[in-house]
């Protein structure tokens, strides 16, 4: 037996996962990311796009992005079709805290 092995075993502890909030009704729960900068361009030489999928139903809206400081003008057309659609607001935005999701722009919103 390696002589740090007992240290390392009683280090090496399993904490459980928190409990993960689930949505109970539509746009309770949004989850966002961007993705990129792609490979190949798009027609209008896009290369991010970004997810908004609604947790409840699985809805998904995709948009693509020249740059990625678009996102909070997509998010803000995002939340005023969906108010518009559902007559529901956006309550929770879970993203992977990239740095445009935490501009203070995006937090004053």
């Amino acid at each position: 037996m390696p002589k740090y092995e007992p240290c390392l075993a009683g280090k090496a502890t399993i904490k459980p996962f928190s409990k993960a909030i689930r949505a109970s009704s539509p746009l309770e729960l949004i989850h966002s990311n961007i993705c990129g900068p792609m490979n190949v361009k798009a027609r209008d030489g896009a290369i991010h796009f970004i997810t908004l999928i609604d947790e409840y139903s699985q809805h998904g809206y995709v948009n693509v992005l020249s740059h990625r400081y678009e996102a909070l003008d997509v998010f803000k057309r995002f939340v005023v079709e969906v108010k518009t659609q559902l007559e529901r607001r956006v309550q929770i935005l879970q993203t992977d805290r990239d740095r445009e999701y935490l501009s203070n722009m995006f937090k004053e919103f």
